[in-house]
């Protein structure tokens, strides 16, 4: 039975010798980012698109869902964006 290979004896000046405590290394604690506020520009459009009843990014967008919802094989006129929209129109 071939015989284990041996433990390497740690370098000079590495490790520490049994019974010296040795102090634990101080952890760094993140700081939480702070998010800057949105420039006017920002608040204007968001406004803007709101106003208009565009989707907004961050929030869901209703008319897709209620798309997406609808079967596939739904043979219907269905509203897309206030146009009607007859099977087959070629949307």
């Amino acid at each position: 039975m071939p015989t284990p290979p041996a433990t390497p004896a740690p370098a000079p000046g590495h490790g520490h010798a049994p019974g010296i405590a040795v102090p634990p290394v101080p952890v760094p604690v993140p700081v939480p980012a702070q998010v800057p506020a949105d420039p006017p520009i920002y608040k204007a459009v968001l406004s803007l698109w709101a106003s208009q009843g565009r989707t907004l990014p961050g929030h869901r967008d209703q008319e897709w869902a209620r798309l997406a919802a609808g079967p596939v094989w739904a043979d219907r006129t269905v509203r897309v964006s206030g146009t009607l929209v007859r099977p087959g129109d070629g949307r």
